[in-house]
């Protein structure tokens, strides 16, 4: 079931790269993550070890906490910039 998951991530990383490439450079940042969490999802299914849980779990979600946090500091500097452009 993770080969789905790891399929359906780096979908979702290339249509964000070719579709919405010209809405924001944020895009970029959002389609890299995306290819992470793909790669991560291949390996858990490739080796041994558990990726999801214990220790490298903590490490995905540290991770992606922090990619969520400097994507969304992106999306309101970039949404308040064109605010003050408009005004």
């Amino acid at each position: 079931m993770g080969y789905v998951y790891a399929v359906m991530w780096f979908v979702i990383a290339v249509v964000l790269a070719v579709r919405f490439h010209k809405e924001s450079k944020m895009i970029w940042g959002m389609s890299g993550y995306f290819i992470w969490m793909g790669c991560w999802w291949l390996a858990d299914q490739f080796i041994e070890a558990d990726l999801m849980h214990g220790t490298f779990g903590w490490i995905f979600r540290g991770i992606s906490v922090i990619m969520i946090a400097v994507l969304a500091a992106l999306y309101l500097r970039e949404k308040r910039k064109k605010n003050t452009k408009q005004n």
